[in-house]
């Protein structure tokens, strides 16, 4: 196998975490969202809630961020663009 079928093969792979990790940050910004629900007194919140899902969404956010990287990375060397 090539060097550059191998590169391909790693550009497809971090394209599909890339959009998994994509989905998982848009539905936890959507949750975060709803139990924010501003029309919800402040003191019925689930605070707890929405701060794991906070750490849960940075988490996710700086691998997602990390992928878009190492995929630009990868379409420079092998020469193609979005």
């Amino acid at each position: 196998m090539s060097e550059r079928t191998l590169l391909e093969g790693h550009l497809s792979e971090k394209r599909a975490e890339a959009h998994g990790l994509k989905t998982k940050l848009e539905g936890l910004r959507d949750a975060i969202r709803q139990n924010l629900d501003r029309h919800v007194p402040i003191e019925t919140l689930r605070a707890h809630v929405v701060a794991g899902q906070a750490v849960d969404f940075q988490e996710a956010h700086l691998r997602y961020r990390d992928v878009l990287d190492e995929i630009a990375d990868l379409e420079r060397e092998l020469g193609v663009g979005r």
